[in-house]
């Protein structure tokens, strides 16, 4: 199965009022702008080189073109221009392809089996799409310089034909004929990274129907070696990479959703990975963070457990090894975990979002890595993710929960100690499952 989120009929933006008494709201009333139904992934970058960020969606089934929605300066929003690509478009990336110093867009079509490329003009307008066959079922697309020549190629996951491909940029921006490369079945994602150590960027692509994480070594040329399946648990959902045991490499962990496990999988310094060691979590874990969380310079890790109503909590010894689980209740449904210093102490809280209890929890660190019991505040309905932010300018973090199925984003204000009152809901578009927080119109505070 494919994991899709983010469906919904319109881009929001939220952007912050100024706060004269703790009366008056966050956030000024929300606009929506049309993109059609079901938009499946956003990117922002500043396509019309004014300084400001604007926007492109794609909508998967829903349509295929990429809408461009381009910002008026003031994190408002003119009407959506659509641009063809291919068929059912699910993902989209927006990098420098052809070197002039503006961005340019790649869509991943799911159904034409291609990837589109649209040029920046330099003014935010974009070229003809240029399509390049890549296998089945696209899902996800990567951009990064895989052959060292400076400029941003192109990796995307097949879900349907479980291959990679890889397709090289000349340096004006076209490319060459993709190149396939197998991984395991239903490749989720694509992730780039020097997992060897050689100065190139190397290949990682989870697989949730045969679970394993493969891994595929650039031979320097962007051309990669066959990929090196390496087992992890039942239904690997996520993975995250980090330096677990302090050799200057990334190793990977994995949520495996069937088993109820993280699997880390040390890298031997090679990019070659030791056999997975798992730790048991509770039933389900979907959403991993990887933090600091005791202190200790090294990375812990935090998994939201779905089913379980739980977030378990992996300390690393500091040699990549850890502890068993210590598992925290939450509400119900878990489906979010973040890591963030909520109460100021200088060490990183856990915030949940609970999809089934309507509900954000808080995990307040003591500081070692153990927490505190949760404090459940109430959120709109089904939350999907959640997300730290100083929203009111006070110097501490508040947070921001996307409700599904109350078509809301909910914002908890922050008292500076780590307990939160209910601020303010916000309507949004149908089904929102995602959010995230930046500076859209230039004035110096977060909006949504």
């Amino acid at each position: 199965m494919k994991f899709v989120t983010g469906i919904a009929a319109v881009v929001l933006v939220m952007i912050m009022a100024s706060i004269a008494d703790a009366g008056d709201p966050l956030f000024e009333a929300r606009i929506d702008y049309g993109a059609g139904t079901n938009p499946y992934a956003v990117t922002a970058a500043d396509f019309d080189g004014d300084g400001d960020q604007d926007v492109a969606v794609v909508r998967g089934v829903s349509n295929n073109n990429v809408f461009v929605l381009m910002n008026n300066g003031d994190g408002t929003f003119a009407a959506a221009i659509g641009y063809a690509a291919g068929n059912a478009p699910d993902a989209v990336v927006a990098a420098d392809f052809d070197g002039d110093g503006d961005p340019d867009l790649a869509a991943a079509n799911n159904d034409s089996d291609n990837l589109s490329v649209l040029m920046n003009n330099g003014d935010g307008t974009f070229a003809v799409a240029v399509s390049y066959d890549a296998a089945g079922s696209p899902t996800a697309v990567f951009a990064a310089d895989l052959d060292g020549d400076g400029d941003q190629d192109l990796a995307a996951s097949n879900y349907d034909s479980s291959n990679v491909s890889v397709l090289l940029n000349a340096g004006d921006g076209t490319f060459a004929a993709a190149v396939n490369y197998g991984v395991g079945y239903c490749p989720q994602s694509v992730y780039a990274a020097d997992l060897d150590g050689d100065g190139d960027r190397d290949l990682a692509a989870a697989s949730y129907c045969s679970d394993v994480v493969s891994v595929l070594k650039n031979n320097g040329d962007g051309t990669f070696a066959a990929a090196v399946n390496y087992a992890s648990g039942s239904f690997s959902f996520s993975v995250v990479a980090a330096d677990f045991d302090g050799d200057g490499d990334h190793d990977l962990a994995v949520s495996d959703y069937g088993s109820g496990e993280v699997s880390v999988l040390p890298n031997n310094g090679d990019g070659t990975f030791a056999a997975a060691v798992t730790y048991a979590t509770a039933d389900n874990p979907t959403s991993l963070f990887a933090a600091d969380l005791n202190g200790d310079g090294d990375p812990d890790v935090a998994a939201a457990n779905s089913s379980s109503s739980s977030v378990s909590v992996l300390i690393n010894m500091g040699n990549g090894t850890f502890l068993q689980a210590v598992d925290y209740g939450v509400g119900r449904g878990p489906r979010s975990v973040f890591a963030a210093d909520m109460d100021g102490d200088g060490d990183r809280d856990l915030a949940v979002a609970n999809s089934s209890s309507a509900s954000c929890s808080i995990l307040k660190n003591e500081g070692v890595g153990v927490f505190t019991a949760a404090d459940p505040y109430p959120v709109g309905l089904h939350p999907m993710s959640v997300v730290a932010a100083d929203l009111d300018g006070d110097d501490d973090l508040d947070l921001a929960t996307a409700d599904a199925s109350s078509n809301g984003v909910t914002v908890l204000e922050n008292f500076g100690n780590g307990a939160f009152a209910w601020a303010a809901v916000y309507g949004v578009g149908d089904d929102p499952f995602s959010v995230a927080v930046a500076d859209l119109d230039g004035d110096g505070d977060q909006d949504l």
